[in-house]
């Protein structure tokens, strides 16, 4: 130790070669910072092989530009399994619960620097054969180590500036933590790699992620309240992710992994690109969660997207009334995509409260998989992520369905002329109560089918100051409709369509211009 309280791991005798296994000099350095109260471990240039490593508290881990901890590819060099109660294993995903970089229950404890951890994940992987395109991922040999930097029930975390990449699984996770700060990082996985997560927040609290550029080869970044994992409760709360870049073939975005509950969270000025999914809500994705996620009052704003599918926002099938999804709200999202989202509660336990405020939606193109074309109702629930890798796709750019409280403001829907016979109808919500659709602009994909907004099963309608798009056939259709359905349209720009609504139960309007609407005889 140094006067300025600064351990440098070459005088522990690091050789910072590649070749020289580093893990006893790493630790050692590590050791001596502890013993002498805390500091800042230095780790100069070079490459430094290594196997797992325990940080302590009071402790900064330093990489200066140009240093890189690289994962050793022997089982041997590695932590055991049961290293500490809350270490997980996940047989059927082949991975072991070994970690390159382990800090348990420590506080005040930080990893900084222009320097790199590199968990060499290609060891652990065969190759895709030459000639192989398309979506997969590397196969898995016999042995791969679990993720590659884990922070177990520590508190004062911080992860700033370095790069994380080439992780054989999870990248950087977090498990029952409070006061995070992961600020300026990178990390980059290959596309390929199996459940090649970027950050998992799972069970903290009162933690920021911000200025990061995030590509991973599954979920960019999740909040997850997975307490089975952690063994006790904790909430997954007061998460700010700002300043982010992302791109996964899987989800940008994930929210809800577990039994537990996900809470006061805000996700803003976020890029996502080269993504199969912008952002995956889910309370019960799996016959393995008995019960599914509490998740509440989450919030995401300034988006820009260019992905497939933009949201899937699902209580999932099975969910009990602990689980559920409420005040929820994207806002000002701008969004390039090839498939219509799912917005998605369960017959008695609907998603409440959520607002689509703000949206330019452009879509183009389209799957070719027509089944859920002329289904009425939808099957529930719909399985996976419709539209992408050969799925049926939906023939709306929004189906909401099981519904309670729905604000859409300042929604406008934008085709692009190489669509799809996949497409039918703009907006379709079913078994909602309480729809209020303020300021949307839209007309149905294909000029001679479909209508532009189509309501089944929906007690409550209110249209305000809203445009049909050139090209409208039917902009409001109203079907099912409950017998004491109310259903008002105000200060609206109807005269492009060719008929205003079609509807079975009275419609109320007030200041609408444009043509006539057709009540009808309930069916």
């Amino acid at each position: 130790m140094t006067d300025t309280g600064t351990v440098n791991v070459c005088d522990h005798g690091a050789a910072g070669d590649g070749v020289t296994m580093d893990t006893s000099a790493l630790q050692s350095a590590i050791d001596s910072c502890a013993e002498s109260g805390g500091g800042m471990v230095l780790v100069p240039a070079g490459t430094y092989l290594t196997g797992t490593i325990n940080l302590k508290s009071n402790m900064e881990l330093h990489l200066r530009a140009g240093a890189t901890l690289r994962g050793s590819p022997n089982p041997d060099d590695y932590n055991a399994d049961d290293v500490f109660p809350e270490n997980p294993t996940f047989s059927s995903e082949r991975v072991s619960g070994a970690h390159l970089v382990i800090a348990y229950c420590a506080e005040n404890v930080a990893i900084t620097g222009q320097g790199t951890i590199d968990g060499g994940s290609s060891q652990f992987f065969e190759p895709l054969p030459p000639d192989w395109s398309g979506p997969g991922n590397f196969p898995i040999k016999d042995w791969r180590p679990g993720q590659m930097v884990f922070f177990c029930r520590c508190r004062q975390v911080a992860v700033r500036d370095v790069s994380l990449l080439n992780a054989p699984y999870w990248t950087l996770f977090l498990l029952g933590c409070d006061d995070v700060q992961i600020r300026g990082v990178r990390i980059v996985n290959p596309p390929q790699t199996a459940n090649g997560d970027g950050i998992d927040i799972d069970c903290c609290a009162n933690v920021t992620v911000s200025d990061c550029i995030v590509r991973s080869g599954d979920d960019s970044i999740t909040l997850r309240g997975n307490t089975k994992v952690l063994g006790r409760q904790k909430p997954c709360e007061n998460v700010v992710v700002t300043n982010c870049v992302l791109s996964s073939p899987c989800n940008a975005i994930r929210v809800g992994v577990g039994d537990g509950l996900i809470r006061n969270c805000s996700f803003s000025n976020i890029v996502i690109t080269d993504s199969r999914t912008g952002i995956n809500m889910v309370c019960r994705y799996s016959d393995r969660v008995p019960v599914g996620t509490s998740i509440e009052n989450i919030h995401f704003s300034q988006f820009t997207m260019d992905v497939i599918l933009p949201l899937q926002v699902i209580v999932g099938a099975g969910a009990s009334e602990a689980a559920g999804i409420r005040d929820v709200t994207f806002s000002a999202f701008r969004v390039r995509a090839q498939a219509g989202f799912y917005v998605g509660g369960n017959p008695g336990l609907p998603i409440q409260r959520i607002r689509l405020h703000d949206w330019d939606l452009l879509l183009s193109g389209g799957a070719e998989n027509c089944v859920l074309v002329d289904a009425v109702p939808y099957p529930y629930p719909i399985a996976g992520h419709p539209g992408t890798e050969g799925r049926p796709a939906l023939p709306c750019a929004v189906y909401g369905t099981h519904l309670d409280d729905v604000s859409i403001r300042g929604f406008r829907v934008r085709w692009a002329d190489d669509l799809s016979a996949v497409w039918r109808d703009g907006l379709v919500f079913e078994h909602v109560s309480e729809l209020t659709l303020t300021g949307l602009d839209l007309r149905q994909p294909q000029l001679d089918a479909g209508a532009a907004l189509r309501c089944r099963d929906v007690d409550g309608v209110c249209v305000t100051g809203s445009r049909a798009a050139s090209g409208t056939t039917t902009f409001l259709q109203m079907e099912q409709s409950p017998p004491n359905a109310r259903v008002h349209c105000i200060g609206s720009d109807l005269t492009a369509a060719g008929r205003a609504w079609e509807s079975d139960v009275e419609v109320y309007e007030a200041g609408v211009t444009g043509s006539v609407g057709l009540v009808a005889e309930p069916v």
